[in-house]
């Protein structure tokens, strides 16, 4: 079994709002991210390249277990480290029916990838140097809120209400430092 900060395994989960919407999106994230999401899937097309260097999204259907016809999707991948996570990254976008999201998700989970924890993206997009910490903890604010004015709060540090005057304060003192060091080379 993983430990709670294991990166080095595939993770999936519903990235889509609970509920029936027009789409819904499952997102796997990790080493082989791109192969589990695109097990099962036919595209319209042939994928040009079979690791694409830029974002790419492929557009075809699914064939699950427990579903007769075809699932039309598409597939966004992602190449590391230029994503969330920092690591290979795929959406799968559906029909945001639940339960097609619970077969596609349960889909991806026999394909090797294991249910991401709550705040697991997030916890890897920390590791990986994507986000700091202020927003990390501002994604859990968001996350957890109870209340408008929590929400408030979370949103206003999820836009650099802490990091930017601490990234500011950062500055001034790398050019004093450089200042200082200039001075004594002089």
């Amino acid at each position: 079994m993983s430990s709670a900060f294991d990166t080095e395994d595939p993770i999936a989960a519903t990235a889509s709002a609970p509920g029936a919407g027009l789409r819904g999106i499952v997102r796997v994230s990790g080493p082989g991210a791109w192969r589990i999401a695109l097990a099962g899937f036919d595209p319209d097309r042939p994928l040009s390249n079979p690791e694409p260097r830029r974002p790419t999204v492929v557009v075809g259907s699914f064939r699950l277990s427990g579903l007769r016809p075809l699932l039309p999707a598409s597939v966004a991948l992602w190449p590391a480290p230029r994503t969330y996570t920092g690591q290979e990254l795929a959406e799968i976008h559906s029909p945001g029916s639940p339960p097609l999201l619970a077969l596609l998700l349960a889909h991806v989970l026999a394909q090797g990838a294991r249910p991401a924890r709550p705040g697991e993206f997030t916890l890897r997009a920390f590791l990986s140097g994507r986000i700091d910490l202020t927003r990390a903890e501002a994604v859990l604010g968001v996350i957890d809120a109870r209340d408008s004015r929590r929400l408030d709060a979370a949103l206003e540090q999820l836009a650099g209400g802490v990091a930017g005057p601490i990234g500011a304060l950062r500055d001034r003192l790398l050019d004093l430092l450089a200042h200082r060091e200039a001075d004594l080379d002089f």
